[in-house]
């Protein structure tokens, strides 16, 4: 399913409930693919949804096992649409507008269309398709949307008590950590010379670390080299990049920095992004890490799951009241 920007997330949603099984009944009219609360959705209307994610989509293949995925939709579609309008719950329309722009712009580029007005609305005409239907579609998903975040809201913060509990049982597997290292450096690289006119400016680069960390050894201050010098984005903070464990970095900053004393300056080591001249400011041994030290993330954890937890049992409440037959096999 097409997402614009993050905006629209009716594809998660409508996976979320997608509990039920097609069966192998057969409508009494063929162009009948299902029902739902006595309404039909027809073979059109099928293929007019197919028809939009192949236009989103160019180049994708609809099996009988994705077709029989996009019909499920299209029945989630129609019952929590018909939820949203029954809590009253109006379009965004200066949303739908943002998102069906955002929708028309990743299509343009697409190789089939290549920024083709022309072409994408010849497309529009070929698959059946006018502006209009997209539109009243991305209604339909931000009515759901804003159905779906309500319920959110109605999610009350994790309390002290249920983050400890959460610590203590996660506590030796996701909150566990090898030996810890705070570490700051100085990344020097081809960005240090941006009027150099020759086109390999490598050796300089490697000249510029060398004399760097002869600097360093002689006394000068690691943090103000790296607010002058250094290419990263931890610059502005003397170089340092907190703690971290050894295979969290690439390989050869890795491996120079756990290999490194404790307060040692270790001499110019190369990695993909150029050099680095690093200094060991502070060691932790393997354990734990401080309940207080996660304590927010866990929060946000549980904050999340009780979300969908919530927006779960709403969507398979929804499709367990609908009444709904399908037909199409």
């Amino acid at each position: 399913m097409l997402t614009v920007n993050g905006k629209i997330k009716i594809a998660s949603v409508l996976c979320l409930a997608a509990a039920l099984a097609l069966s192998g009944c057969t409508a009494k009219d063929p162009s009948v693919y299902a029902t739902v609360n006595g309404e039909n959705i027809t073979r059109a209307e099928y293929l007019l949804y197919e028809n939009f994610l192949r236009l989103s989509q160019p180049g994708a293949e609809f099996p009988r096992s994705k077709q029989v995925q996009i019909l499920q939709e299209l029945i989630d579609l129609r019952v929590y649409v018909a939820e949203a309008e029954k809590r009253g719950i109006e379009p965004d329309m200066e949303a739908v507008a943002e998102d069906f722009q955002a929708f028309r712009k990743q299509v343009l580029a697409t190789d089939t269309i290549a920024g083709s007005l022309t072409i994408f609305y010849a497309r529009l005409q070929e698959l059946g398709l006018s502006e209009d239907w997209i539109i009243q579609l991305f209604k339909d998903y931000q009515i759901i949307n804003a159905m779906v975040e309500a319920e959110e809201e109605k999610v009350e913060a994790p309390d002290a008590e249920d983050i400890e509990a959460y610590y203590e049982k996660e506590k030796d597997t996701l909150f566990s950590h090898g030996e810890l290292r705070r570490v700051r450096h100085i990344l020097v690289n081809e960005d240090n010379f941006p009027d150099s006119e020759d086109e390999d400016v490598s050796s300089q680069v490697k000249e510029l670390a060398d004399t760097l960390y002869a600097r360093l050894q002689a006394g000068e201050d690691f943090a103000q080299l790296a607010k002058e010098y250094s290419q990263d984005g931890s610059a502005s903070l003397g170089g340092d990049i907190g703690f971290i464990e050894k295979d969290s970095v690439v390989k050869s900053f890795g491996d120079a920095a756990f290999s490194a004393a404790l307060n040692e300056i270790v001499p110019p080591v190369e990695s993909q992004y150029g050099w680095h001249i690093i200094e060991v400011t502070e060691i932790k041994k393997a354990g734990h890490y401080e309940l207080d030290e996660v304590r927010e993330q866990i929060a946000d954890t549980l904050l999340r799951q009780g979300k969908q937890k919530l927006v779960e049992n709403l969507l398979l409440g929804l499709k367990d009241e609908a009444d709904i037959e399908i037909y199409f096999k």
